[in-house]
């Protein structure tokens, strides 16, 4: 598992000072899973806007399935092409995201294997009117004792 930072750093006034605005300091973590690149802009632009204020850690996971007959340190994909394509993603956002890249034979336990006991995960969900691999996920993610937050997009 590779970790990448990306995104401004993050200035910030004291909080003493006239100047500062009323921040609440809630060291809160939300992971967004990266399956579409354009699903996951529209959760990070949702986010973003939610965060105005508020001490938020974001973590966007992209879990990469290699195939049984490849060793898990030598993945299909060239990993720097990955890593490309994700920072580049977390740039969008004006929060600070940590791009992370979990490669792993099954998507799900990937995900589930990067997440902490309790996380609270953002699912970016395209509407539509049957249940959709995402809500079944999502569903999955609860009853484990997860946060789940969908956005439709």
């Amino acid at each position: 598992m590779r970790n990448k930072q990306a995104g401004a750093p993050n200035s910030e006034v004291p909080s003493g000072s006239p100047h500062s605005p009323n921040k609440i300091t809630a060291d809160l973590q939300v992971a967004i899973p990266h399956r579409n690149p354009e699903l996951t802009r529209a959760a990070l632009r949702y986010v973003s806007s939610l965060a105005n204020g508020l001490d938020l850690r974001l973590r966007l996971i992209d879990v990469h399935v290699v195939p049984y007959g490849v060793p898990l340190d030598e993945p299909t994909v060239n990993p720097k092409h990955l890593e490309r394509c994700l920072k580049s993603l977390a740039q969008e956002c004006p929060a600070q995201v940590s791009a992370e890249i979990v490669y792993a034979r099954d998507w799900e336990l990937g995900l589930r294997r990067a997440l902490g006991p309790g996380s609270v995960v953002l699912i970016p969900i395209k509407r539509s009117w049957w249940r959709t691999s995402e809500k079944r996920l999502a569903a999955k993610l609860r009853r484990l004792g997860h946060q789940v937050i969908w956005v439709d997009c």
